[in-house]
């Protein structure tokens, strides 16, 4: 199985995936495109509301059996909001190791990735117990505790790249702490 990453029109990507569905679905049938989404909890006057945005925001991810061609370059140049693979349309290569594992972290909690929970040590450090947090601690190089987020750090196809996910605090165990 390969992947590979491209950009899209950004706030588009659902109407780039709906576009390829309808002008080309034999394409689709050979090829998955891949939206992850994450939810975060957001305070507007007061009231807090859950909100779905892109994980990666303008990427979307392209699963196929086989390595990629120029045909499907072609292809999806022409639907409207393609801007180019990565690293480019010339040199179009494969999610590395390193890229496909955190792709692969990502896409095992489904596509819309929610909180993770976490309790805060005698340190105040954070401690994840479960969610997409989970395996990327030292990732964290933010923690918000009043918006309950975490801001990671990844490095993805050779940039830096930060992504705030949601997290949820679970109350102490009360027989622990005695």
């Amino acid at each position: 199985m390969f992947y590979y990453a491209m950009q899209v029109a950004t706030g588009k990507e659902q109407q780039f995936i709906q576009s390829v569905e309808k002008k080309y679905p034999l394409f689709m049938q050979n090829q998955k495109l891949l939206y992850l989404t994450r939810e975060l909890t957001i305070r507007r006057q007061g009231v807090y509301l859950k909100e779905t945005q892109p994980l990666f925001s303008s990427y979307l991810f392209l699963q196929t059996e086989e390595k990629i061609t120029a045909e499907t370059v072609q292809t999806l140049k022409k639907i409207n909001g393609f801007y180019h693979f990565l690293k480019s349309n010339t040199d179009i290569t494969p999610l590395s190791s390193a890229d496909l594992q955190i792709l692969q972290h990502f896409m095992q909690l489904g596509p819309k990735v929610c909180s993770s929970l976490v309790t805060f040590d005698e340190n105040d450090r954070i401690v994840v117990h479960s969610g997409p947090l989970k395996g990327l601690e030292g990732n964290i190089i933010k923690v918000d505790r009043r918006k309950k987020r975490a801001k990671i750090k990844i490095d993805f196809e050779d940039s830096p790249m930060t992504i705030d996910l949601a997290f949820d605090v679970m109350e102490k165990d009360p027989q622990k702490a005695t």
